[in-house]
């Protein structure tokens, strides 16, 4: 007798020792995972975000008084009166979800104009570059990072020398 992959020993005719007892276990295995899965199925289609009350005339779907006798359900009370008081009585438009954005106000820009503000940028940025090299921490800062930059560059490793190839 040898030993299969799943533990159980096989005879020499091929069949395993456990024969119909694996086969029976297999298939509850199979149907317990089925119960499983219908059963979280049928929880999460009885609990959605909002449970409308039925009205009064109707009673409960019979699966709503079997899933409230197991618990996993509740009777939904009527909204307090400020709320139902705040919210509209009848049905509001909808509000569409993609709508294209407007246009913006004004022409488009010239080509001076965008040169223009182009050079108003440069001219601000070489304003507060002056102003960051003379405050003391920012130029510190600068020095620190130049420095890792430099230290960095001397670091880098050089190939190595070709020679016979290792065995």
């Amino acid at each position: 007798m040898a030993k299969t992959c799943d533990g159980t020993r096989a005879t020499e005719d091929g069949s395993d020792s456990l024969g119909a007892i694996s086969t029976i276990f297999g298939r509850r295995r199979g149907a317990v995972a089925a119960l499983a899965i219908a059963a979280t199925a049928l929880a999460g289609s009885l609990a959605p975000a909002q449970v409308a009350t039925p009205p009064q005339d109707e009673s409960a779907s019979p699966f709503h008084s079997l899933a409230k006798g197991l618990g996993f359900a509740t009777d939904v009370d009527p909204p307090p009166d400020f709320v139902q008081s705040s919210r509209p009585a009848g049905p509001q438009a909808e509000i569409p979800v993609f709508t294209p954005p407007d246009e913006p106000p004004g022409k488009p820009k010239s080509a001076k104009e965008i040169e223009a503000i182009g050079g108003d940028l440069e001219s601000i940025a070489k304003r507060h570059d002056a102003l960051t090299a003379t405050f003391p921490p920012a130029a510190k800062a600068k020095a620190i990072a130049a420095a890792a930059a430099e230290k960095k560059a001397k670091s880098k490793r050089k190939p190595p020398a070709a020679g016979p190839a290792p065995l």
